[in-house]
């Protein structure tokens, strides 16, 4: 079995991220403020100000104050968007305002100089919520070809580059669309956003990859950023980041990651791996080769689970020679058959994302438990 792939499976499987993406921006992307036309009174109208920072609550009153003055596209967009944010409201609360924003937006993006990535991107948003997939694509690619692929990309922002990453996904163009969450990410490192969970969101994206591709480091990282930017960020989901930190030697932060798993898919794993995490970190971490000298990291599975059926039988012996019992000092006379039996057992783990299963069918689940 190849490295990761049951974690793949059991934690949504990268051919999935264009979903999950979808259903996330539902949450937040749709609510990047526009900076074209509307930049200019997003600095003095109160009610853009506090919709930039995401206090779309506050902001409702004031921007519905404001469209009795005048209506254009984006400020019934964002209406029907702070709609949906009032408690017990159902997605369909934006549906009469977007529904009456598309005829004003298209009129907008008609005039000179109105055809916007704002615009085009609210007009893709509406059109896909309408279930309108062809006008869908049209509006994407309109913003893609004019937009990113138009004469001053190097000036786009970085809420521009993660919308421009959006539109891609709508178009399935899943590498374009990665390589615009990565330049969104190091737009938002030299300006950060007005609102931060759309930084947020773009490192959680950028790490979703990462993590998929196995680079663990900066899956961890950047999830590590994401989490100060926007402290309990629901995006980052525990499993994952755990399995990044456990996977680059950051065992007592991988603890705490895996301890804020609630999906009944990874839960119970996460329990189990966050006691590999607390006993590797106890031993010092855990040893690249086995006592044979053979790497533990890319053993053929069926010979990793025997040499973890025997380390296992080597702890206990080691624990029951020494009275050692959960709670007591470690002893180096136990420690170094803990290290050998963390530092298989996490390789099984990285390799196939289950532990509990395996230590029940072989009666080892009180060595890995706390």
């Amino acid at each position: 079995m190849t490295a990761m792939n049951r974690l793949e499976r059991i934690d949504a499987p990268r051919g999935a991220l264009a979903r999950v993406l979808l259903a996330v921006a539902g949450v937040l992307l749709v609510t990047c403020a526009s900076r074209a036309k509307d930049a200019g009174s997003a600095a003095t109208d109160p009610g853009q100000a506090l919709y930039n920072q995401g206090k779309f609550a506050e902001a409702l009153p004031l921007l519905e104050k404001t469209a009795e003055h005048g209506k254009t596209g984006t400020l019934l967009y964002q209406i029907g968007f702070c709609k949906t944010t009032v408690p017990g409201a159902t997605p369909d609360a934006k549906r009469t305002y977007w529904v009456e924003a598309r005829p004003l937006l298209e009129k907008e993006i008609a005039a000179p100089g109105g055809a916007t990535l704002d615009r085009l991107y609210y007009l893709t948003v509406i059109s896909s919520d309408l279930g309108e997939l062809e006008v869908k694509s049209r509006y994407a690619r309109r913003a893609v070809d004019t937009i990113e692929k138009g004469p001053d990309p190097n000036h786009l922002t970085g809420d521009d580059w993660f919308r421009l990453g959006r539109l891609h996904d709508f178009l399935q163009e899943s590498s374009e669309a990665e390589a615009a969450y990565r330049r969104a990410v190091s737009a938002f490192a030299k300006t950060p956003a007005a609102n931060p969970s759309y930084e947020a969101l773009s490192l959680v994206v950028v790490a979703d990859l990462d993590y998929g591709a196995h680079h663990f480091k900066d899956a961890a990282d950047g999830y590590t950023r994401a989490l100060a930017l926007v402290p309990s960020f629901q995006q980052v989901r525990p499993f994952r980041q755990g399995t990044a930190l456990l996977a680059v030697g950051r065992y007592d932060e991988a603890a705490k990651a895996y301890a804020l798993d609630r999906d009944e898919k990874t839960a119970t794993e996460s329990q189990y791996a966050a006691d590999i995490a607390r006993k590797a970190a106890a031993v010092g971490g855990v040893e690249k080769a086995d006592a044979d000298g053979t790497p533990i990291e890319g053993m053929p599975l069926e010979g990793l689970e025997d040499r973890c059926r025997r380390a296992g039988k080597e702890f206990r012996a080691a624990r029951e020679k020494n009275s050692w019992k959960p709670g007591d000092q470690l002893p180096a006379e136990v420690a170094q058959f803990q290290k050998r039996f963390v530092s298989l057992m996490r390789e099984r783990f990285m390799q196939t994302g289950e532990i509990q299963e395996f230590c029940l069918k072989e009666g080892i689940a009180d060595l890995v438990r706390r």
